[in-house]
């Protein structure tokens, strides 16, 4: 039976296919089948796109390939996303370094979204690919937002009031305070994490039926035990790693981008943590500066702790 889903989510979801494989032509019949729509909704879908120029028709193997339209859109996502210049030699240069999978991402509306991806894809980070969106809903959409400062991050909360914090207020303000101290964030691996990962992979963010939303947010609604603090962390230690990423800024000192490391391991030591940690945040802060960019937090000689409050005012 085909998914029912908003128009503009059937585009999308077909675009983002076309995109992983750009010079291989897809059959209308196995786009059809990709996506769990009809042909005829396909025919229809692909029609729209062709006449317009986003996508092209080969005649003889009568495939569909992305079209020439696109390149003015890329062109203009380019200058929306103009620091992504600057981190794709940093996120090279990391994975030179440490023969890890490394990843850009940032804000897109209400989700995160994976821009950039260098590496091979191992048996546990493959969900981790170009183009994979995550809820910039809390907890998933902490990796930017315990950047920002303490009214933002209380917006931010008021935002999203079906995901319930409760204690997790507390683990949340030392997750910021981690943040600021060290200058990157350390996420545990668990199967908590590697769950929501494998969950937001096999329905590639766009269209998440509500069960599997629900699902998913009872997942990881609680911070506790899921990332690794600044203040947990000891010499001679041994820790499960999901990644470890820092952000880089704009002009106006908000968090921009999102450079990340896929470790990946269970068994990493406390020096691996720092050396990973101390490298990505230099790769941050070098396409923060290149960017014309301000680190809120760099330089301070003191920076003040999290006082988050929950949506309403009230303080845990």
């Amino acid at each position: 039976m085909e998914r029912q889903s908003p128009p503009t989510q059937r585009v999308t979801r077909l675009l983002d296919l076309l995109a992983t494989q750009p010079r291989e032509g897809v059959a209308l019949s196995e786009l059809a089948r990709r996506l769990d729509m009809s042909k005829a909704t396909c025919l229809g879908i692909v029609g729209a796109l062709t006449r317009a120029g986003y996508l092209v028709r080969d005649e003889p193997t009568k495939t569909y390939t992305l079209g020439p339209a696109l390149l003015s859109l890329g062109q203009a996502a380019a200058e929306a996303f103009s620091s992504l210049a600057y981190a794709r030699p940093e996120i090279r240069r990391l994975h030179q370094e440490f023969g890890l999978a490394t990843t850009v991402s940032a804000r897109a509306g209400e989700d995160i979204v994976v821009l950039e991806r260098t590496g091979t894809a191992g048996e546990l980070d493959r969900m981790v690919q170009v183009g994979q969106r995550y809820p910039y809903a809390p907890p998933s959409g902490c990796v930017l937002a315990a950047w920002l400062g303490d009214e933002e991050i209380e917006r931010w909360l008021a935002d999203h009031p079906a995901v319930p914090m409760g204690p997790s207020i507390d683990a949340l303000r030392a997750l910021v305070d981690s943040c600021r101290d060290v200058g990157y964030f350390v996420e545990q691996m668990s199967d908590i994490s590697l769950g929501a990962l494998t969950v937001l992979a096999g329905f590639d963010g766009h269209d998440l039926p509500d069960p599997v939303a629900r699902a998913l947010r009872n997942m990881v609604s609680d911070l506790a035990d899921r990332h690794h603090l600044a203040r947990d962390l000891r010499p001679g230690g041994r820790y499960a790693v999901t990644f470890i990423a820092a952000p880089s800024y704009d002009a106006n000192a908000r968090p921009d981008l999102l450079l990340g490391l896929l470790v990946f391991r269970h068994d990493v030591t406390f020096a691996e943590v720092e050396r990973y940690g101390d490298a990505v945040r230099r790769a941050a802060r070098r396409v923060t500066g290149q960017a014309g960019g301000r680190d809120p937090w760099a330089g301070a000689t003191t920076v003040p702790p999290c006082r988050v409050a929950l949506p309403g005012g009230a303080r845990r």
